[in-house]
Formats: C-alpha cells, sequence, structure tokens
C-alpha cells in the first residue's frame, strides 16, 4: 500500500503464524560477539508465545542448541555466550506475516512509568525501580480497517512510513473504534489501543519497538 500526500504511513497487522525452520542470524554490524539477527526479513516478527530454537556450528555440519534470548518484534538474537568469529547460527520458530489495512493520516503514543520501591529482606536502604504503568496511543487514517480489530484480542500492528524505512511494531488490544464521514465521501477512522505486553525468557516483557524491519 503506497503513501498519499498528507499520511505519515501504512498500518498492517499481523495474521496467522507461520512455522519457518533453520533461518540464518548474521552477526549484528558494530554489536558485540553475542549479538545476531534473523537475516530474512519477512521471519523478524515472530509469535512471542511460541517456542524459539537457536542452534550454533562451527563448521555448518554439526548443530548444538544454545541459550538465547530472542527478540519478537525485530528478530534479534542475543546469545548468552560468544559462538567463537567463524561460527553459524540459525533460528527455528514462527513468523507473523503482516498485510496492510489503512493509510495512516497520524499517530500518537503515551507511555507512563511508575516508580516502584523494593524491598529486600534484612536490607537497611530502600530501594526503587521504573516499572511501566500504562501504554496507549491512537491512530487516525482513512479506508475501512479489518475485522480483526474488533475482536479484542492482543494484535500486532505495525506503522511504515515508506519501504525501507524504519517502522512502528507494538502488541495491542483495542477497546475502542470509531469513525466520522470526511469531504469524497470516504470515512476517517479513530483506533484507540492499549499496550500488551507478553513476558520475555529474560524475566523482562515486550510490548512495542522502533527500528529498522
Amino acid at each position: 500500500m503506497s503513501v498519499l500526500p498528507a499520511h505519515v504511513g501504512s498500518l498492517y497487522i499481523a495474521g496467522p503464524p507461520v512455522v519457518f525452520l533453520n533461518a540464518e542470524a548474521l552477526p549484528v554490524a558494530g554489536g558485540s560477539d553475542t549479538e545476531f539477527r534473523i537475516a530474512d526479513s519477512a521471519l523478524r516478527r515472530l509469535a512471542p508465545q511460541s517456542p524459539v530454537v537457536v542452534e550454533v556450528s562451527s563448521d555448518g555440519n554439526a548443530w548444538a542448541g544454545v541459550e538465547a534470548v530472542v527478540d519478537p518484534l525485530f528478530g534479534y538474537v542475543h546469545l548468552t555466550s560468544a559462538p567463537g568469529t567463524s561460527a553459524l547460527v540459525r533460528v527455528s520458530g514462527e513468523a507473523l506475516p503482516v498485510h496492510p489495512v489503512a493509510l495512516v493520516r497520524s499517530i500518537s503514543l503515551s507511555v507512563s512509568n511508575d516508580v516502584v520501591e523494593l524491598q529486600v529482606m534484612g536490607d537497611g536502604y530502600k530501594r526503587r525501580a521504573a516499572s511501566l504503568r500504562d501504554f496507549s496511543g491512537e491512530l487516525v487514517g482513512l479506508t475501512p480497517l479489518d475485522e480483526g480489530f474488533m475482536a479484542g484480542a492482543p494484535l500486532l500492528i505495525e506503522v511504515a512510513k515508506a519501504a525501507g524505512a524504519q517502522v512502528f511494531r507494538a502488541w495491542v488490544t483495542v477497546p475502542e473504534l470509531s469513525h466520522k464521514l470526511t469531504p469524497g465521501a470516504l470515512y476517517e477512522r479513530t483506533v484507540k489501543f492499549t499496550g500488551h505486553a507478553f513476558p520475555m525468557g529474560n524475566g523482562g516483557a515486550i510490548a512495542w519497538g522502533y527500528g529498522t524491519p
């Protein structure tokens, strides 16, 4: 879907996951020895609750599973230990293909953090840490929207300005959808969403991100 003047980009949502096997992961330019990324950009959006297998080989013949944390929004692979300068890395899992549903005229995002106190038995000092309290936003665009927005289930949305440009990806739920008639007999749709975070294997959570596809 090409972007029209006065629109910031195109809105995409993810369809059913597709299984992939042994996708090549390459070292990240300028990254550490443990940072890799899935080479095929179509496989970088991963189903967050599906198992992901990361394997390493020194010669491309014998492969062994390794511990790693995989970013399901942009396909980055963070190994717990460096595999060696000539090692090969591959990933198997489930990818989420996306399809365009609307042009986006504007997008707004609100993220607020609360500071919580950490209590440790026997520790006389107070410790505090930031906690993700709220994540919400609004999309305004034209053309009909997919019925998936009405289901209330977590959706992966993506807003892209142009081919190859950086994109915004987020897991959201949509409690509200409204529209109005605009000049030219087009309906302008407003989608208000709240963030939905999935737990990660490292004890953190993934909800949204902005980066290179």
